[in-house]
């Protein structure tokens, strides 16, 4: 490519923003001589946009152009024309969905058809088929009636039934609560009777094995005498030792007998008898208690069972009565409906379906219109030069209009591309048409972003789109070109045609990835990697997958993160005449979303770009 001014600014403006990217020096130290000494570079991963750029010159023209749109809205079913194709007056450019316009359509013929039939039907009067269907509509209307009626007896004798059962249901349960109170007071005598036998049982008992305990302590006492004489005979003799050891064995055995007799006037005392039968009472009238409740209860329920029947039964009722009163208004409108049809056709009555078929036939027009224009056809002939949609989008409807121009340098367009879903050229809208190089004209495609500058207008940017890519190329200082037309998206009176412009395509974007300065990566045997700076300052190699290579970083993936600091390749640097020390040199990646770059293609990689 050419170079030219642009190109050389943008070399200079490349260099400021490197130096303002983060590219520092600093060098300490005690004056020496001169020396050079290898340093070592670094550069941060970063999160951003990494983009590649095509820059060339060329100028502002100003073309024709009719910005064409459909009559309707729709979603756009086909685009028949591309970028550059001449096309004919009257020709069919692109057509939206027509589903719903030939649904409306048909159903206003429909419509039309029925306006029609009904004033025919009008004018001829009925026809014995009519006759016979009006007959059967007021049999049905009658039968209706019936059937109301019959509904009104069966809720009456609903009624009458749940009167007599529901009744009869309380009684049951208030005759079942009588016999369980009888029962309860049954229970209540023969269980308390249980506990006076108990007790009396009890009593008798305890009276006998006191007597025997006390009969049982009287020889134990008795026998501890015996032995205290038996045993004190001296001299101690055969006969006395035996009568002494069985007087110890008779106390031993009283003290177990009375022991015994002392236990069991414990557990006379106790009473356990009793005890159960006490309890066998206060478990029975606890039971007849609950069974009585559970009678309460259900007599409770058959009598709100009673009072929602008889409710319902009389809604039942009163609905019936007027589905009654209902069905004999149905058949009496029905008889007054089918005497109106049978009689002469009034005259106001044939004006008014006159005018429903005057209505329908201007509803048949208006969709016919709409369908119509779901076709979008050329209004004139022309080269399509932009298309802003795309199939499968929805279109608003909008205008066909068209703006003039003078002459090549002096002309102004009153309309903009930007509001057209076609724009057809050779008429108006300004465009700019570069020269671009082979080698980048291959990386520029129709409808990629561009950024326009004007000589007249240096601190102005103006956004345009490619809209055509030649074919054939051409031979400028043996250097083979192609013409790229932009659409310039212009609203400034100032910009005129024939004014030099420099333009800068995006080639290639990708947005909120990890990049790093392209020099950070290496690449070798087929894998790229890239050295990480450790914490204890050694580096590790880490691979990673290279995605898209920018005007000055690239897109990396892999284990790495924003903010990493990788390793550039080590320079020789001269650390300068009459001072030793230590030089340092650290770099910044991620220029591509915020800085500047410098490649092949130009210049690229500004703000907000």
């Amino acid at each position: 490519m050419r170079v030219t001014k642009w190109t050389a600014a943008n070399v200079v403006l490349a260099a400021v923003a490197l130096t303002g990217g983060g590219l520092a020096y600093a060098t300490v130290g005690t004056p020496s001589a001169a020396s050079s000494k290898s340093v070592t570079r670094t550069a941060t991963i970063a999160s951003g946009t990494v983009m590649t750029t095509v820059s060339s010159t060329g100028n502002v023209t100003a073309p024709n152009n009719v910005n064409v749109n459909f009559g309707t809205s729709g979603t756009l079913t086909e685009i028949d024309v591309k970028v550059g194709q001449i096309v004919k007056q009257g020709q069919v450019l692109a057509r939206v969905d027509s589903t719903a316009a030939k649904a409306s359509y048909d159903s206003a013929n429909a419509q039309l058809a029925s306006a029609q039939a009904n004033l025919t039907e009008l004018q001829q009067g009925v026809t014995p088929l009519v006759k016979q269907s009006l007959q059967i509509s007021n049999a049905q209307a009658s039968q209706q009636v019936v059937s109301a009626k019959t509904a009104l007896t069966n809720a009456e004798q609903n009624l009458g039934f749940d009167k007599t059962n529901l009744a009869a249901a309380i009684t049951k349960a208030q005759q079942q609560l009588a016999t369980d109170q009888a029962s309860a007071a049954q229970d209540a005598t023969t269980l308390q009777l249980a506990v006076t036998q108990a007790q009396t049982q009890s009593s008798n008992q305890l009276t006998l094995d006191e007597q025997q305990l006390s009969a049982d302590t009287t020889q134990e006492s008795t026998d501890q005498s015996k032995k205290a004489t038996d045993c004190a005979v001296t001299p101690v003799t055969p006969s006395s030792t035996a009568a002494c050891d069985a007087d110890t064995q008779a106390v031993t055995k009283d003290g177990l007998a009375v022991t015994k007799d002392q236990t069991t006037v414990s557990n006379d005392e106790n009473a356990s008898g009793v005890t159960n039968a006490e309890n066998s009472l206060a478990a029975g009238e606890l039971r007849d208690q609950q069974t009585i409740q559970n009678d309460q209860t259900a007599i409770s329920n058959a009598q709100t069972a009673q009072a929602q029947g008889l409710a319902k039964d009389q809604q039942s009722i009163t609905n019936a009565q007027q589905g009654v009163t209902n069905a004999q208004l149905s058949l009496e409108s029905t008889e007054n409906q089918n005497a109106q049809k049978t009689a002469a056709p009034l005259a106001s009555a044939v004006q008014t379906d006159q005018a429903a078929i005057e209505q329908a036939q201007a509803q048949v027009d208006t969709a016919k219109t709409t369908l119509d224009a779901t076709a979008l056809v050329a209004p004139a002939a022309g080269t399509i030069g932009a298309i802003n949609e795309t199939v499968g989008q929805t279109v608003s409807a909008g205008t066909t209009s068209s703006a003039s121009t003078t002459g090549s340098t002096t002309g102004s367009s009153s309309s903009s591309s930007s509001s057209a879903f076609i724009t057809l050229t050779n008429l108006t809208d300004l465009q700019v048409v570069a020269d671009v190089d082979e080698a980048d004209a291959s990386k520029v495609v129709v409808g990629a972003p561009a950024t326009v500058t004007l000589n007249a207008l240096p601190t102005q940017e103006f956004a345009a789109t490619v809209i055509a890519v030649a074919n054939s190329s051409t031979v400028v200082s043996n250097v083979v070109e192609y013409q790229v037309t932009f659409e310039l998206n212009n609203t400034n009176p100032a910009v005129k045609p024939g004014m030099t412009a420099s333009v800068t395509v995006t080639t290639a974007k990708a947005d909120g990835v990890l990049n790093v300065t392209s020099s950070a990566v290496h690449t070798a045997g087929g894998t790229s990697y890239v050295l990480v700076r450790q914490p204890d300052g050694t580096q590790k190699q880490v691979d990673v997958v290279v995605g898209l290579k920018g005007d000055t970083t690239t897109e990396i993936t892999g284990a790495v993160k924003a903010g990493d600091v990788v390793v550039l390749p080590a320079t020789t640097i001269a650390t300068g005449t009459g001072t030793t020390g230590t030089t340092t040199r650290t770099g910044t990646a991620g220029l591509g979303g915020g800085g500047a770059a410098i490649f092949g293609g130009g210049f690229g990689g500004r703000p907000g770009g």
